[in-house]
């Protein structure tokens, strides 16, 4: 499995937030607030963001010549 990049992570972050935002509307995500699923995926979010801005790209190897 490749490396993730810092672009894939920060939308996978916007991903979880939209999610979220959208749940807040609806009345029924009181009992996944009491349980703290909210808070969780909002830490969640925050840890891909993070994880996006220590993520190195790959650097390349250069091949010596024999």
């Amino acid at each position: 499995m490749p490396d993730l990049d810092p672009h894939t992570l920060r939308v996978v972050a916007g991903l979880i937030r939209s999610r979220m935002s959208r749940l807040d509307m609806d009345t029924r995500m009181d009992g996944l607030q009491r349980l703290g699923a909210a808070r969780a995926l909002k830490e969640l979010a925050v840890d891909f963001e993070v994880a996006a801005d220590h993520v190195r790209k790959p650097s390349r190897v250069k091949k010596i010549a024999s």
